[in-house]
């Protein structure tokens, strides 16, 4: 019986570890949420992305922890990972990210200028090229 009840604790604990680092990975999609602007059909694939590998992560969970057997308490163990790291760690992190982020835009900004540059003197020689070939199809 001890053993059943130390099994059922375990799984407790590893859906609320589940809980927590699901919510964390969530974090890092919010924060690139805030350094890089996304268009809204951007954050809704990246959200479908983030649901089907939480889906798939919780379901080899439970068949690896629980022989594919759904227990409440295994979902409140992740419903308070999510609750706590949400109301703790998550607060932390997303407030330096705030306070980080216009350092972290500007440093962005300036290691990719060269590259716009770049792609706009390529695409500048690209057009004129095609304009070119365009010219020189109709002459014949």
């Amino acid at each position: 019986m001890a053993e059943l009840i130390y099994d059922e604790m375990s799984l407790f604990g590893i859906c609320f570890a589940l809980g927590a680092m699901l919510a964390f990975i969530y974090d890092g999609f919010r924060i690139l949420r805030l350094l890089v602007p996304h268009k809204d059909v951007v954050v809704d694939i990246e959200d479908l992305i983030f649901w089907i590998f939480t889906a798939w992560i919780v379901f080899k969970t439970l068949m690896v922890y629980n022989r594919g057997m759904l227990r409440a308490y295994a979902f409140m163990g992740m419903f308070l990972g999510v609750v706590l790291y949400a109301f703790t760690l998550s607060r932390l992190l997303l407030g330096i990210v705030k306070k980080l982020s216009p350092y972290w835009k500007k440093c962005f900004r300036t290691i990719i200028s060269p590259f716009k540059l770049l792609s706009g003197y390529i695409r500048k020689k690209l057009k004129k090229m095609a304009a070119e070939v365009k010219i020189a199809v109709k002459g014949r």
